[in-house]
C-alpha cells in the first residue's frame, strides 16, 4: 500500500512546567489551541499564526544532566530538535537579545552557504533551530 504524506501536523515537545513553557513559546508567537488541550493526556496544543503547531507534553521530570539526548556523552536515539524557517536571521538575533533568550549555537552558515542557522533552547533545554534560507 502506498500513501502520500501531505505535511507535518505538529511536533511534540516534553516539558516540566506547562505555564513556564507556554509563556516561552508565546514569545515565539504560539498561542494555546483550546481544542488541543487535554489535561488527561497532559498535552497542550499551541498554534502559530502561520499555521505551525506544537504540542507541549507536560509530564517531564527535571533532568540533572541537561538535555538527555544532546548533552549526555552517550547519544541515545530520539528527536533532537524542531527546525523553523525564518525571513531574517538578523531580526531573530536582535529579538532574542531583547527577550533575553540565549543562543546556544550560531548563527552559522551551513550547506555551502545556503542556510544561516541559529539554535536556542527552551526552559527545559529542548533545542529549537531557526533557518534563514539564502538566495544562491
Amino acid at each position: 500500500m502506498r500513501f502520500d504524506t501531505l505535511r507535518l501536523d505538529h511536533v511534540g515537545i516534553r516539558v516540566t512546567d506547562l505555564a513556564i513553557a507556554e509563556d516561552f513559546y508565546a514569545k515565539l508567537g504560539f498561542t494555546r489551541d483550546p481544542e488541543e488541550f487535554s489535561p488527561e493526556a497532559k498535552a497542550c496544543g499551541l498554534v502559530h499564526p502561520t499555521g505551525l503547531r506544537i504540542h507541549l507534553i507536560y509530564n517531564g521530570q527535571p533532568a540533572e544532566e541537561g538535555n538527555v539526548l544532546l548533552d549526555a556523552p552517550v547519544k541515545r536515539p530520539g528527536y533532537t530538535h524542531a527546525a523553523f524557517i525564518i525571513d531574517s536571521m538578523d531580526e531573530l538575533v536582535e529579538w532574542l537579545a531583547r527577550e533575553d533568550i540565549g543562543i546556544s549555537e550560531g548563527p552559522v552558515m551551513m550547506g555551502h552557504g545556503r542556510r544561516n542557522v541559529c539554535f536556542i533552547r527552551d526552559p527545559d533545554l529542548n533545542v529549537l533551530e531557526f533557518n534563514e534560507i539564502l538566495a544562491h
